[in-house]
């Protein structure tokens, strides 16, 4: 095994003899126990036919009992698994990653054999003698689609992380209120931040994860204020109903962009990220997410970029607390938590129509034509995995000093709708210590988005020519394609303008889909609304109204 996948199951079979063999944890939905039990205190399970109902209930009071890694999760009975290195299918985990992994028959066999003394009748000895659980018995228990007695899994973490409330969740185990599964083991350096900071010991702190960025070639102050909000928002990730993608651009390669999405990887689990690459086809590239979101990974990179990022899932990934999706093989629908911290990188990135309001932008620009040729003072990802503890500490000591501060307001902060938590545990404490808005890089996503491009072209033109006059769509392909006795148009804006919006393929039904798309929306005091219908063509009728 490698070093990954040594710690990884280092830190379970820490957790796993952490209790004693023989308990009831107070946080499971454990029915009070009946059935025999040996001298030992062992819980003696007896096979005979006509019993199984009995049978799977005493199984589930063994497991609920014995088995501190065992969940139901979405439908599931699923343990936290260490997986080995593995590329497959546009993803890439490294070794030692943690993931959520579906219990099957033979493998709850073997763990409710483990659990209970199970003892089948020999009717030769005319006593009962020692047996494995039976095939079918675990069969039937995963069958049930419910199991009350197992804890209900939210999502596991390997970093200590804080609730919206200020409380600490650091210590290995399954933490009832939030339904995490702590499966870290020791941090080294890293010791608990105090419940209450003062604002002095926040500034202290931001010091030191400022100083991790030193030598990142970052466009504005704006940009490391970005990079930091992604340090705390990979850390209490799992709690947010809601966070926006990290998105890191940089106008050529080998910038850092990889790098600082590794680095948040590095601080929050203690390896490499789990990589996703897409796929030309934005099914597949869905399917892959979906994948991750199953398995449960922490963090996902979706590495270098190379076309507009516009996914529905990212959206709904970024926004709701859970999505439905049929996993591939299945025939069903399950709901899934989406609380992975997910980072996008490319080049000259570009984040299309609705996951521009849901994205922290982050900008990097080395101002060299051979930015790889640049030396550094120190490996920068040896630093952090070195440093980890107390980058960990330093980082929730932020929201924490914030929180203790009574979560004063912002003047002149705009708010961040459907991100109301993200707001208060990242954005605000950021800024309350002096720091620039994360947001406002963000800023340059909506200036430089084609579609906000081609909108802002057609209104104008479209206002140029029409004014406020209903208009059908044949109507304005006609005047914008219309031409004088010479080449050129007689309307030339609206024809640049309708080839931009119709990817120089001008149609009146393809415009009329770009029309009923862009329906009441508002650029530059301008506003597209539909009108009523033509009398004769039936045909609908929009015109360009000035607001605000």
């Amino acid at each position: 095994m490698n070093d990954g996948i040594e710690r990884g199951a280092e830190a379970l079979d820490k957790l796993a003899s952490a209790s004693p063999k023989k308990k009831q944890r107070k946080n499971l939905r454990v029915v009070p126990a009946s059935g025999s039990f040996n001298a030992d205190g062992r819980r003696v399970i007896r096979h005979a036919g006509g019993k199984l109902s009995e049978i799977v209930y005493q199984v589930g009071q063994a497991l609920a009992e014995h088995c501190d890694n065992l969940f139901s999760y979405t439908g599931r009975v699923v343990c936290v698994h260490v997986a080995a290195e593995t590329t497959s299918r546009g993803v890439r985990r490294p070794g030692g990653a943690l993931v959520v992994h579906t219990v099957a028959p033979p493998y709850l066999t073997v763990l409710a054999t483990r659990a209970a003394i199970h003892e089948r009748f020999d009717a030769r000895t005319e006593s009962f003698k020692p047996c494995d659980c039976p095939f079918r018995v675990a069969v039937a228990y995963l069958d049930q689609g419910i199991w009350p007695e197992l804890p209900e899994l939210s999502g596991f973490v390997e970093a200590p992380l804080i609730t919206a409330e200020g409380r600490i969740i650091d210590r290995p185990g399954y933490d009832e209120p939030t339904g995490l599964f702590f499966c870290g083991g020791e941090i080294p350096g890293y010791t608990p931040p105090p419940a209450k900071p003062t604002r002095a010991a926040a500034a202290h702190a931001l010091d030191t994860l400022l100083d991790l960025f030193a030598e990142f070639p970052y466009v504005t102050r704006n940009d490391l204020a970005a990079t930091l909000a992604g340090i705390i928002t990979a850390l209490v990730r799992r709690i947010l109903p809601a966070a926006p993608l990290i998105a890191i651009t940089a106008p050529t390669s080998a910038t850092g962009k990889t790098l600082l999405g590794e680095t948040f990887a590095g601080i929050c689990t203690g390896r490499r990220a789990s990589v996703l690459s897409l796929d030309s086809d934005d099914t597949e590239s869905e399917k892959r997410l979906v994948g991750m979101l199953l398995a449960g990974d922490i963090v996902i990179l979706i590495d270098n970029v190379e076309r507009g990022l516009n996914s529905v899932l990212l959206c709904q990934a970024t926004t709701q607390t859970s999505v439905r999706v049929r996993p591939l093989g299945a025939s069903g629908m399950v709901s899934i938590p989406t609380h992975a911290f997910i980072c996008a990188t490319g080049n000259n990135l570009q984040i299309r129509r609705d996951l521009k309001r849901r994205t922290v932008l982050i900008r990097l620009d080395a101002g060299q034509e051979r930015p790889e040729q640049r030396t550094f003072k120190h490996d920068h990802l040896k630093t952090v995995f070195a440093k980890r503890g107390s980058l960990i500490r330093a980082a929730l000591t932020v929201p924490l000093a914030y929180l203790a501060a009574g979560a004063p307001e912002i003047p002149n902060l705009q708010a961040f709708g459907g991100f109301e938590l993200w707001n208060k545990l990242v954005r605000r404490p950021l800024v309350w210590l002096g720091l620039p808005d994360p947001l406002k890089g963000s800023e340059t996503l909506r200036e430089s988005d084609p579609d906000l491009e081609g909108m802002r072209s057609l209104l104008g033109a479209w206002a140029e020519v029409f004014a406020d006059k209903p208009t059908t769509a044949a109507e304005v392909t006609a005047a914008g394609m219309s031409s004088a006795m010479s080449s050129e148009h007689r309307n030339p804006a609206l024809y640049d303008a309708l080839q931009l919006v119709c990817a120089e393929k001008v149609h009146p039904r393809r415009l009329g889909y770009w029309l009923r798309s862009h329906r009441d929306k508002i650029v530059d005091g301008m506003q597209l609304k539909q009108d009523a219908r033509d009398e004769h063509t039936k045909a609908a009728r929009w015109k360009v109204s000035k607001c605000g």
